[in-house]
């Protein structure tokens, strides 16, 4: 009796372990963030939709300021916002791994950028920003400034961002916010690619609202449709056929950490297997990626359109109020304890700043 006992036991700790992490993410990695337990103690901080319109508008600032040509607009991602929230909850800060922050059906290469002890999204953002001043586009996976190189790499079309408070512990001696924003692509971790191509200045980003093709297939940034390998097809190359791939020129399993290899090697990768699940999970007439939230912050005129109304962002910011402008956007403040509510006028400010500072 004591043995079907703990037999029970062990099918009930099991079925928790399946519901809490559905198939579809332990298929991709029995240790995916998403199925993590969060930090005892630790607090989520969801993003509001207008803190999403503000991330968003922040990182196509940036990327509409390097002209790039190949440059698309970002847009966003809210399973990539659950994933980056479930890592945040860990209050491990560290970097997951790729496979374990990775989307389900949209099976490329998953970025991310992390910031602690930062008072709100405005200063984490400026933290990544301001690397900048050390970027070379050179070599744009260089560690210094590899955050501003995430924000800015051409094929990041997707983010997703959330935090969460974590209690003191170990070393930390206070609550600390921890800061996670994934993005799809992510930034090749080689200095052999850039992360845009030069254009002129005024070049606008592609829009392609935030459209990915799948399993090597390419995007035409002009006609924003996906041209699909040819062992794949769909509007977005979502259905795979490995019964057509060609032969795999690598050998070992270690060369699928390139982010290139997965995609043209489905089948020594795992892909194969991981699409046969989607299959059965989402069904053939469902493995194209959910569509992103649709964002209209391209420009400065569309944001302070846009954003018409206050939003909060966490604790206190600072303005510089040195010249007239700065006091005039500095007085339009109203603290409330450690929220602030910010005007469209104020965000219209910080893109100024960002664009035309020397």
């Amino acid at each position: 009796m004591l043995a079907l006992f703990f037999c029970y036991l062990l099918i009930i700790h099991l079925q928790y372990c399946f519901n809490s992490c559905p198939l579809e993410y332990r298929s991709i990695d029995q240790n995916h963030s998403f199925c993590s337990r969060p930090f005892q103690n630790a607090i989520e901080q969801r993003v509001t939709s207008l803190e999403r319109e503000y991330i968003l508008y922040m990182h196509n600032c940036e990327r509409q300021r390097v002209h790039g040509m190949n440059m698309e607009k970002m847009y966003w991602n809210d399973e990539l916002e659950e994933v980056a929230l479930k890592h945040a909850q860990t209050c491990m800060f560290e970097h997951d791994k790729p496979n374990q922050r990775s989307v389900p059906r949209i099976p490329l290469s998953t970025g991310q950028n992390l910031a602690m002890g930062y008072e709100n999204w405005t200063r984490a953002l400026e933290g990544w920003i301001e690397e900048k001043e050390h970027y070379y586009h050179s070599y744009p996976a260089t560690a210094v400034f590899s955050h501003y190189s995430q924000m800015i790499w051409h094929s990041s079309v997707l983010v997703g961002c959330a935090a969460a408070i974590c209690p003191p512990f170990g070393s930390y001696n206070i609550s600390w916010p921890f800061y996670v924003c994934n993005y799809i692509t992510g930034l090749i971790n080689s200095n052999y690619h850039a992360a845009f191509q030069f254009g002129i200045p005024g070049y606008p980003l592609h829009d392609c609202q935030g459209k990915v093709c799948l399993y090597n297939g390419t995007l035409n940034l002009q006609t924003c449709q996906c041209e699909c390998s040819t062992f794949a097809s769909g509007i977005y190359c979502e259905k795979l056929n490995c019964s057509m791939l060609p032969d795999c020129p690598y050998h070992s399993s270690v060369s699928c950490v390139a982010v290139n290899v997965p995609l043209e090697c489905p089948q020594f990768c795992g892909l194969c297997e991981r699409y046969e699940m989607l299959r059965n999970v989402y069904g053939d007439e469902n493995l194209a990626p959910i569509a992103p939230i649709i964002s209209s912050t391209t420009t400065l005129n569309e944001m302070n359109e846009t954003i018409s109304e206050e939003f909060e962002l966490v604790t206190t910011t600072e303005f510089d109020t040195t010249s007239s402008f700065d006091t005039t956007i500095y007085q339009n403040i109203s603290s409330v304890s450690s929220k602030i509510n910010i005007s469209s006028q104020v965000l219209f400010y910080l893109c100024i700043k960002y664009l035309f500072a020397v």
